[in-house]
C-alpha cells in the first residue's frame, strides 16, 4: 500500500510538473526592448505651442494660393480652425515604438545660422509610411526649436499625395500639397498662416 502511494505521489507530482510547465504564458519578445527611447513627437510639440500661446490674442494673414490664383485675408487666433491644421500636423507622428528602426537618423550643426538640426528619412527599404522626412532645427544657444520640415506621400492605385508642412513658432504655419493623379493634371495648393506680432 505505502508502495502504491508513493507511485501515486510521483506520478502526481510529474503530472503537475508537465502541466504547469505547459500551462506557462509564452513569452513574446518585443522587437524594439533592444532599442531605447522614441522618435520626436510632432504631437508633443505642437501640444507644447498650444498650452504656451493659447490665451494669447493675435492676428494672422492667411493665403492660399491654388495653381496660379493667389488669395489673401486677416483672420486671428478667435476664429482659426486650429483643430483641422493640428490634425494635418498629428498624422505626421512618429513617436510612436512601432516606428523605431524605419527611420535613419542624423544630427549636424549648421554654422551659418547657429542651429543644430535633427534629420529623420525613411529608410528606402521601408516604402509605407507616410512620413517621409522630418527635420527639426533648433538654435544652438537658446536650445529652442527655430522650425520644423516634414515630408509626407500617400499612394493608391489611382493617384500620389505629398505634402510639405513648415512650422515656424509663432511666425509661419505652412502646408503644400502635390496631387499627381494617374489621369489628369497636378494640382498644387499652399495654405499658409503669417503671424502679425
Amino acid at each position: 500500500m505505502k508502495k502504491q502511494l508513493t507511485y501515486i505521489g510521483v506520478i502526481a507530482v510529474a503530472v503537475f510538473t508537465l502541466l504547469s510547465g505547459a500551462c506557462k504564458k509564452k513569452q513574446v519578445k518585443d522587437p524594439y526592448t533592444s532599442l531605447e527611447g522614441n522618435y520626436f513627437s510632432v504631437r508633443q510639440f505642437v501640444l507644447d505651442e498650444w498650452n504656451t500661446f493659447s490665451g494669447e490674442p493675435f492676428v494672422l494673414v492667411k493665403t492660399i494660393k491654388i495653381g496660379d490664383k493667389t488669395d489673401s485675408c486677416y483672420t486671428n487666433s478667435d476664429t482659426l480652425d486650429w483643430s483641422r491644421l493640428f490634425k494635418v500636423f498629428f498624422a505626421t507622428e512618429i513617436s510612436d515604438r512601432k516606428y523605431l528602426g524605419k527611420y535613419n537618423f542624423t544630427q549636424f550643426e549648421d554654422n551659418d545660422d547657429f542651429t543644430h538640426n535633427f534629420f529623420y528619412e525613411a529608410k528606402e527599404d521601408v516604402d509605407d509610411l507616410f512620413t517621409r522626412k522630418l527635420l527639426i532645427t533648433i538654435d544652438a544657444y537658446s536650445k529652442m526649436v527655430k522650425g520644423i520640415y516634414i515630408e509626407t506621400e500617400k499612394k493608391t492605385l489611382l493617384s500620389t499625395t505629398i505634402q510639405k508642412l513648415y512650422y515656424r513658432p509663432m511666425k509661419t504655419i505652412q502646408i503644400q500639397t502635390t496631387e499627381k493623379a494617374l489621369f489628369g493634371d497636378k494640382k498644387h495648393t499652399v495654405e499658409q498662416y503669417d503671424f502679425q506680432r
